[in-house]
């Protein structure tokens, strides 16, 4: 056995199974976490479409994006406990077959309401691949090799948010909104048969008391009362909040506002998403000369100038694609640089609770996703003017909760290593 209780040479538990170190294992993992981005950014080209189809407005079709991350976001609370109970085989199959048959029903939707509700099922399901996906990964490798893996795994979070939605608008054009959500349901027909055929049992030893009401909340709250996790998770709550400000209004104010169509709507969204491959590679960078408190801030005040930039020239007059993506690539560097030091250091605090705390900050930036997508649609007005005021009111938001991490370091308290 290796340091830690990590075996050094894994093996399946049945004849049959993908072996952790196979090609084919790393690639049903890579799928497993890209549920989440995939099911959300895949349609959005399809949002002006779906208010029109279905004849409802703005506001309705973006309860379809709030519903999922509230799903997504309890699912977080509850999966990591449930497959320490019983194992991550059974948990994360039930949520592959859930997810498909709410992607199957979303595709059917007569309604919105059955959509609005067959979302909220779909996102309660795709938790259970992202929350599984890291678990798997930690049962079955050394540290060394989950670094590797969780590598790989950290590139599709950077591929797949610009890639779908050029995927999704050459559907949308081709086919119609409903098939983005056909898609969808053979994707999760596919990863479920690969993880019945290929996934075998990784936990070593179920815990009968991981779904101890009691223990949940003691640490639950523990956690909540620690000044630096709540600095760090509402920083990147305010950065996902503008991010997601733009996820959410972009479709209409580039298809229904400047007159373009989904598939170049696409390409504009893969664009911005660049800004956040070039963040991310700066933090990889510098991080460990600066720290993560100074990496933040510093991403925050880059933010601040994409976002700024946005409003200001809508503001005075000006309008047209160039007056939005250029700032937002701008904002996106400053999200790069700001999310992976958020993650690592609102976690940082909590080697024994590692699992708890990922789960309320994943659940928390899941609640502020879905409070963003309906106060979008609450405050459309046919005008670029709200999606920009999100964008910018997010980077502010994200420095204003830098400032629990410095007045935390202000009194001595050391950042986190």
């Amino acid at each position: 056995m290796a340091e830690g209780g990590f075996a050094d040479d894994p093996t399946p538990s049945s004849p049959g199974r993908f072996a952790p170190e196979s090609r084919a294992m790393t690639l049903l993992l890579t799928a497993l976490i890209a549920f989440g981005a995939l099911s959300n950014n895949i349609y959005l080209p399809s949002l002006p479409a779906m208010s029109q189809v279905l004849g409802v407005p703005v506001t309705a079709v973006m309860m379809t994006i709030s519903a999922f991350f509230v799903g997504f976001g309890v699912g977080q609370m509850i999966y990591g406990s449930l497959s320490d109970r019983y194992g991550r085989r059974p948990v994360l199959i039930g949520g592959l077959v859930t997810y498909t048959l709410a992607s199957l029903i979303c595709a059917l939707a007569p309604d919105i309401d059955t959509l609005i509700a067959a979302r909220l099922a779909q996102g309660l399901a795709a938790a259970a691949a992202q929350v599984l996906a890291r678990a798997i990964v930690r049962d079955l490798y050394t540290p060394v090799r989950a670094a590797r893996i969780m590598s790989i795994m950290s590139a599709v979070f950077a591929v797949v948010p610009g890639f779908a939605p050029v995927l999704g608008g050459v559907l949308e054009a081709a086919f119609g909104w409903r098939a983005t959500f056909v898609t969808l349901t053979l994707i999760g027909a596919l990863v479920s048969i690969a993880a019945w055929r290929g996934l075998g049992e990784s936990l070593r030893e179920k815990d009968p008391r991981a779904l101890d009401a009691g223990t949940l909340a003691r640490n639950y709250g523990a956690i909540l009362r620690n000044p630096t996790f709540l600095g760090y998770t509402f920083s990147f709550a305010g950065i996902f909040a503008g991010m997601f400000s733009f996820h959410g209004g972009s479709s209409f104010v580039f298809i229904n506002i400047f007159g373009f169509g989904p598939e170049a709507y696409g390409l504009f969204f893969m664009t911005v998403v660049m800004g956040y491959f070039i963040g991310s590679v700066i933090s990889a960078r510098i991080t460990m000369r600066t720290g993560y408190a100074q990496m933040l801030a510093m991403g925050a005040m880059v933010a601040i100038l994409g976002g700024g930039t946005m409003l200001a020239l809508t503001l005075i007059g000006h309008h047209g694609w160039w007056v939005i993506v250029g700032p937002q690539f701008i904002f996106m560097i400053g999200t790069g640089m700001i999310m992976p030091n958020a993650i690592a250091g609102a976690l940082a605090p909590f080697p024994d609770k590692a699992g708890a705390a990922s789960a309320l900050f994943g659940f928390i930036q899941q609640m502020t996703g879905a409070t963003v997508a309906l106060l979008i649609g609450l405050a459309a007005d046919g005008t670029e003017l709200p999606m920009v005021m999100g964008i910018f009111a997010g980077a502010v938001g994200a420095l204003a909760a830098y400032g629990l991490v410095a007045h935390q370091r202000r009194n001595g308290v050391p950042e986190p290593l």
